[in-house]
């Protein structure tokens, strides 16, 4: 099998801090001189999917592409776009206070479904053959249960065989899919809040591999939350166990995907998403871990 990376990148980092690209006042003018809401909201979007492409094409050359160049192959997760994930729940809630669970589960998937689906064309784009997958097609196996479901397995042969044609799968995270037993049919699945973690921790196991990596929006995890604390000190590494210990539990990483990785041995780096050269913090998780 090929030498294989895998990396995760999440909501922010792939919008980019910019949401709305480098002239954020500019736009500001524009919006105050429509003549119709529509209008306005037509300004925005298309900003905002402009500035969304160029931070897709500036992901796959800071993070993606250099790994191809050195005969590793990345498979990449991705989290929706930053807010997409809370617009669509409001969305839920909108039409009911308590969705029927199935479709909340498809509603929510569209996220990840639109983000994946993006950075695959971006990668087609700049030369590199790239699929994107649902988390079925990825073969992530769940709990049977539509919302908040967990991972039991992951089927990674599908995968192994893109890496081998040279294509780099880009899989959605936050979901998978399950046998209910009541219609004997396969239904979709969506973890628990930060599922996209979980999901990039299961594939590296499935796949042999004893890391992965988080892309962020910060450049590692620190003693202390650094926006309270001046004196807070970034981490170099940490031990996945006494992570756990934590309280509060750093947003950054998802509490299921450390405790999934210390079960199977897979080391996690969290690292920054807007600087490829800074090294991060490796949270360890494989038993026993070489010393640092």
């Amino acid at each position: 099998m090929s030498t294989i990376a895998v990396l995760k990148f999440g909501g922010l980092t792939l919008q980019g801090r910019d949401r709305f690209g480098p002239d954020e006042e500019g736009l500001l003018a524009q919006c105050r001189a429509a003549t119709s809401v529509n209008e306005m909201y037509r300004l925005i979007e298309e900003r905002r999917n402009r500035a969304r492409a160029q931070r897709l094409r500036r992901i796959c050359s800071d993070y993606i592409l250099p790994l191809t160049q050195v005969g590793t192959m990345p498979v990449v997760i991705v989290s929706a776009f930053d807010w997409a994930t809370d617009k669509l729940q409001q969305l839920a809630m909108c039409v009911h206070e308590q969705p029927d669970e199935r479709e909340y589960a498809r509603l929510l998937m569209s996220g990840e479904l639109r983000a994946n689906t993006a950075l695959a064309m971006a990668l087609h784009c700049m030369g590199c053959p790239a699929y994107s997958l649902t988390g079925r097609e990825a073969g992530v196996l769940t709990s049977p249960q539509p919302v908040d479901a967990v991972i039991e397995h992951v089927e990674g042969m599908y995968l192994a065989q893109l890496v081998e044609r040279g294509i780099v799968p880009v899989i959605a995270g936050f979901q998978g899919y399950y046998s209910d037993q009541a219609t004997q049919r396969e239904e979709v699945s969506v973890l628990g809040r930060g599922g996209s973690n979980l999901t990039a921790v299961a594939i590296a196991h499935a796949l042999g591999q004893t890391e992965c990596v988080m892309l962020t929006n910060v450049d590692g995890l620190y003693d202390k939350d650094p926006n309270t604390y001046a004196d807070a000190r970034k981490l170099d590494h940490i031990d996945g166990q006494q992570l756990l210990t934590w309280e509060p539990f750093p947003q950054v990483i998802q509490r299921e995907a450390v405790e999934y990785a210390l079960r199977c041995g897979v080391d996690i780096w969290i690292r920054d998403g807007f600087d490829a050269s800074a090294r991060g913090t490796l949270i360890a998780c494989r038993r026993p871990h070489p010393s640092h």
